[in-house]
């Protein structure tokens, strides 16, 4: 396999050859933007320079010509000097390093196919060679690089980061078109200006946002000490150069957007001429089945850790779950064990109106990518074998990026037993089908609470609606899809809202793919609102009208059932009300319990109110155990440890203070048991709820026998 591109007809260069941007002149407009930057920043850093100069002078001045009554203050300005001085060299020497504590290097030497592609990548780019090759855990490709401020005036090499999650979800010609989008972004020919203009912006962006190494010593100036007070004055002028400098790159970021777009959309063109129609399309798909895959494994590891079970290969437990979620879906594999991903998106996964991106980009969404990539309609040849194949040894680097995921997580022990791939997925697999609702509901009442009415008013429908209502009209995928909508669309709601008060900061944002600022949040969350009220109500409305539909049948087949369904339904709606009672409790006591062991933030007088709020919230939750533990359905399952927590914290006096002094064992008690107590609750409700629907299903079988 040294020809890992066989089908050379759709030519890259030819794209970036001719590639061309909305508006020449505005790329060159931001370059001239940057340039005035750079003498303002050269402008201010020589300003400050002057004036800790001036500072030393004058202090040495003083002490010449003055005496000993000049000693203190001519001591103060050469100190304030001296300061100005070594923190305006940490902020202007500062290496943005990024940091990935997961970063293996990896020996190219010694993977011969992977430097073939990777040198074929970058002659069709017209990019440079990666000067360091890492590998990672996660599902992604990056090229990343340390800045400087000195680095803008010479090209920086890159160095890049392969995802092992990444290369196991999707096969060489996907990994091709991932790979060449990334490479895309800093391509030669006509893009080299704007590929140039990209790094520029991205290396701005870190350098005024990221930069935080003067701050270790900063976050002395309240100390109170003198030292203090010269690194308060020290700090208030290299904050002031900051302010300036931000404020100018808020200006050259904002002609900057339609560049950055246009840049965007050029490495999609590049990534897709490099790997064909089918694989750019295949390649999206399959890299969000794998990075949910490799997420959950990643959650999964602590968990797991404390029943003293690890991981051997984390990746072998991520192609287990890939396989596993994709026959559930009812999709077929490959040879090579990946889902077919062919034939129209998957509408049923839904993803967020509202984007927050970073200032120094801007990247169209999936959609539209999607349609480029059609619009593009490039037929290549796919290479279907794993880009695991591009390694020499992947399994025992796949082990070695294992064993440094559970390094960075301190998750190492000797004690410990292997966990096989196979085994955690069949474990997984029959929890689900403990869980899993009948899958003729088609997810409908997968993941919410049921709809608060009293079910014993409803009133039966009469024939001529019970002629026009269907179970599977009810239940259309239609509905089911409308029904997500209603909840994608009530979390941006949420979320312009906390843009509109502040709660989340951020200058700019997106939706519906347009950007806009901050200030025009609260108008658009309060049009998403209105949408999101009346779609409630339709909810509210099919839900309370399935009930009725299910009654009615029960009615019709006479005996018990239709109690029965009744009953049901009113338990399901009591323990959600007991749920939410103990949801919120839990999220005060995680309250409490942050201020209460957060490092210096409170004095022991001022965490106070906190300590009471904690004994009225574990006197609140006395009563919950005791209506909880009393009822069947929860007492039944409960399990033998949780119980155990149960019967010692009945004995606690709710205290939590004593003497001064914090019971910290038993507030640890108490976010444990509420926690477990409230995970084992919603556990229970899913049980109530999946019995709740079988007995729906059987009504609606007999009642099919019946006509």
């Amino acid at each position: 396999m040294t020809n890992l591109n066989p089908d050379p007809r759709a030519d890259t260069a030819r794209v970036i050859s001719a590639a061309t941007f909305s508006s020449r002149q505005q790329l060159i407009k931001v370059l001239g933007y940057i340039i005035l930057f750079f003498l303002l920043y050269v402008a201010l850093v020589f300003t400050a320079i002057a004036l800790a100069i001036g500072c030393i002078a004058g202090g040495i001045a003083l002490m010449r010509y003055y005496g000993l009554l000049s000693v203190i203050p001519g001591i103060a300005g050469i100190i304030l000097g001296c300061n100005i001085l070594f923190f305006l060299g940490r902020f202007l020497f500062h290496r943005s390093q990024p940091v990935n504590p997961y970063r293996l290097p990896l020996d190219l030497k010694e993977h011969p196919k992977l430097t073939i592609f990777l040198q074929q990548l970058v002659e069709e780019t017209r990019s440079r060679f990666p000067r360091k090759v890492f590998l990672v855990p996660d599902v992604s490709i990056t090229l990343f690089y340390h800045s400087s401020f000195f680095h803008l005036f010479w090209p920086l090499r890159k160095n890049l980061e392969i995802g092992l999650g990444l290369v196991n979800s999707v096969n060489i010609s996907e990994f091709r078109m991932l790979a060449a989008r990334e490479f895309g972004h800093f391509s030669g020919g006509s893009l080299r200006l704007s590929s140039y203009v990209y790094g520029l912006n991205k290396l701005l962006h870190n350098m005024l946002y990221e930069n935080d190494g003067w701050n270790e010593l900063a976050r002395y100036r309240h100390s109170g000490s003198i030292a203090g007070f010269f690194i308060h004055i020290t700090c208030w002028v290299i904050t002031s150069i900051q302010l300036l400098l931000r404020r100018s790159y808020q200006l050259i970021n904002r002609e900057y957007q339609q560049v950055s777009r246009d840049l965007e959309l050029q490495a999609d063109d590049i990534a897709v001429h490099a790997a064909g129609t089918t694989a750019a399309l295949s390649a999206i798909r399959r890299a969000d089945i794998g990075s949910y895959c490799m997420d959950h494994c990643l959650h999964k590891m602590p968990e797991l850790f404390d029943h003293k079970q690890r991981f051997q290969n984390i990746f072998q437990v991520q192609r287990q779950l890939i396989r596993y979620y994709t026959l559930q879906s009812y999709a077929a594999l490959d040879k090579e064990g990946l889902p077919v991903v062919s034939g129209p998106c998957n509408k049923v996964h839904l993803k967020s109106r509202v984007q927050l991106r970073h200032d120094w980009a801007m990247q169209p969404n999936t959609e539209s990518r999607v349609d480029r990539y059609l619009e593009a309609d490039i037929d290549k040849e796919v290479i279907t074998d794993s880009a695991l194949r591009l390694f020499s040894t992947p399994q025992a680097l796949q082990e070695q990026v294992t064993n440094r995921v559970y390094e960075v997580l301190t998750l190492e022990s000797t004690d410990f037993d292997w966990m096989c791939p196979q085994r955690y997925v069949t474990e997984l697999e029959q929890r689900h089908r403990i869980y899993e609702f009948p899958k003729a509901f088609n997810d409908y009442y997968d993941n919410r609470a049921f709809t608060h009415t009293d079910i014993r008013l409803l009133q039966p429908l009469n024939p001529e609606e019970m002629n026009r209502i269907s179970f599977a009209g009810l239940y259309h995928p239609e509905v089911v899809l409308r029904m997500r909508t209603y909840y994608r669309d009530y979390q941006d709601s949420e979320t312009l809202q906390a843009i509109a008060l502040q709660q989340l900061q951020t200058p700019h944002f997106e939706f519906d793919g347009k950007r806009y600022r901050a200030c025009k949040a609260q108008r658009i969350a309060t049009r998403l609102a209105a949408h999101v009220e009346l779609e409630q109500q339709w909810l509210a409305a099919n839900d309370i009208l399935a009930c009725r539909y299910h009654y009615t049948q029960a009615l019709q087949l006479g005996g018990n059932l239709a109690e029965d369904m009744v009953q049901q339904y009113q338990q399901i709606l009591d323990y959600q009300r007991d749920a939410v009672r103990l949801s919120d409790l839990v999220i005060r006591v995680i309250h409490s319990i942050s201020i209460i062991f957060s490092p210096g933030s409170y004095t022991m007088d001022a965490a106070l109110p906190f300590f009471e709020a904690l004994s009225a919230d574990a006197a609140e939750f006395r009563k919950l155990l005791l209506h909880a533990t009393t009822c069947p359905a929860v007492a039944a399952n409960l399990p033998p440890e949780i119980n155990a927590s149960i019967e010692h914290f009945r004995l606690h006096d709710c205290e939590f203070l004593h003497d001064g002094i914090p019971d910290y064992v038993a507030i640890k008690e108490l976010h444990d048991i509420s926690s477990s107590l409230m995970e084992h609750l919603n556990n229970c409700i899913i049980l109530m709820k999946k019995n709740y629907l079988e007995l729906i299903l059987e009504i609606d079988a007999r009642h099919a026998v019946t006509d």
